[in-house]
């Protein structure tokens, strides 16, 4: 499937636009990768956003039940992730990442063919645990092949152009894929069938991608090979890295609040939205569920815009500095939503996009230190190790998150999240003090085997 003109590399590597891609990465993986990243988030997206239809319609679950639902949904899908994170990162650095990335979309539509079919919340959890473990692929691997193909001299723009194809991937699941239900209602469809066959849907369209991103992405793996060393030891020497950087903790304690954030946007920010839109202005589920995702476009269209800014920031500046913007915007993002009293209303506008800026900020700032620090040999068993972290944050957001959403306000999640962002604002800025200036410029030449 890759074409002639991409296998140019040389010793330096071809240009991806504007992104310096390291040697034996053709553009046509560039794209590739860009494609995942896009269904990635897509259908990571879509799973938060429309299970609030299935507890509401196919499980008949109460709205002032549904805060702790979700909560309890995220919490056991983040202790699946949570248990295989580390371990499918250390398999991608003995098989390579492609394998690990394509079983991640094969897994998540097997999810989605089985969601609507539960009879009940317990049956919802078992399948969301089973989604869990996909998820963890996705994740782990979109994070791991960012790592990988850019020279060290692009990630902060790689990351951006990541971050765009993660944003329009969301888009693409509140703007298209969210009205599903809707669409499939308008043909005669009752709620609980509208239901199914949008789950049924995205199935198909996760096959699919799984056979793309086999296809296209990069066979191997950069670095040395690690057939011979047991996956944990691997895992081990993840986590051992963290040991000898300062700079990898820092990364690994970051990731702990950026996926909360990405919890506080895909789940409790849409099920406020639905919320009030059928309880305060006593809208139709449908109806109620297309406004939220024309709101919740608000939060990645501002995320999209920002993206580039943000990717010179990321090249320009020492990545700890990065941090320390990127956990400044998320304070005032986070806190600042959580100060809005309806989030349908139009004054909701400027903390939606507050919101949408912090969390790329958050996620992205991250994703590009982690990218900088890793050790190459094992690189997939760190950002395993990283999206362990991220899951510990998810989960502990998830329940805290869930109880004080029911137990105090909608808002009330989203000024934990901006006054943890705050604490991690505070560490990044010890890490920068201790550890002094490192250039984002300083380049690993590395190669795929």
């Amino acid at each position: 499937m890759a074409k002639e003109a991409d296998i140019t590399a040389n010793d330096t590597g071809v240009k991806f636009g504007p992104v310096y891609l390291e040697p034996g990465v053709t553009r046509w993986n560039a794209r590739t990768y860009l494609f995942s990243a896009f269904w990635t988030i897509g259908f990571l997206s879509f799973l938060s956003f429309l299970q609030n239809y299935i507890l509401k319609e196919h499980l008949g679950m109460a709205d002032q039940d549904l805060g702790r639902a979700v909560g309890n949904l995220s919490f056991v899908g983040e202790i699946a992730l949570l248990t295989v994170s580390p371990y499918f990162g250390a398999l991608s650095d003995k098989i390579g990442r492609r394998p690990v990335y394509a079983m991640g979309f094969v897994w998540i539509g097997a999810g989605f063919a089985m969601y609507p079919m539960a009879t009940s919340f317990g049956m919802l959890l078992a399948i969301k645990a089973f989604m869990g473990v996909g998820a963890a692929m996705l994740g782990g691997m979109m994070a791991t092949v960012l790592s990988d193909y850019p020279q060290n001299r692009s990630r902060g723009f790689m990351a951006a152009m990541s971050g765009w194809a993660n944003g329009v991937g969301a888009l693409f699941m509140i703007l298209v894929l969210s009205q599903l239900p809707k669409l499939y209602s308008s043909k005669g469809m009752d709620a609980q069938q509208a239901g199914t066959y949008t789950f049924w849907t995205m199935t198909v369209m996760a096959l699919v991608t799984a056979a793309i991103v086999f296809k296209g992405l990069k066979a191997g793996k950069p670095g040395k090979t690690q057939d011979r060393k047991k996956t944990l030891v691997l895992i081990k020497e993840g986590f051992g890295a963290a040991k000898q950087s300062p700079r990898l903790r820092l990364a690994f304690a970051e990731s702990f609040i950026a996926r909360g954030d990405l919890l506080m946007i895909g789940t409790f920010l849409s099920l406020w939205l639905i919320h009030t839109g059928t309880s305060v202005h006593g809208m139709e589920i449908e109806d109620a569920t297309k406004q939220a995702g024309r709101m919740g476009g608000t939060v990645q269209l501002a995320a999209l815009l920002w993206a580039p800014i943000f990717g010179i920031i990321l090249d320009k500046f020492d990545r700890v500095t990065s941090v320390i913007l990127a956990m400044s915007l998320a304070v005032i993002g986070y806190v600042g939503m959580g100060m809005v009293a309806d989030p349908t209303a139009r004054s909701a506008t400027i903390p939606l996009i507050l919101l949408g800026v912090g969390e790329f900020s958050a996620i992205m700032a991250g994703q590009t230190l982690v990218a900088q620090e890793a050790p190459i040999d094992v690189r997939g068993s760190v950002l395993g190790v990283f999206a362990f972290c991220g899951a510990l944050g998810l989960l502990a957001m998830s329940k805290i998150g869930g109880h004080l959403y029911d137990a105090v306000g909608p808002g009330a999640p989203f000024i934990l999240v901006g006054c943890i962002n705050g604490l991690i604002l505070l560490y990044a800025i010890y890490i920068r003090i201790q550890t002094g200036y490192k250039s984002p410029k300083a380049d690993m030449v590395e190669s795929f085997e």
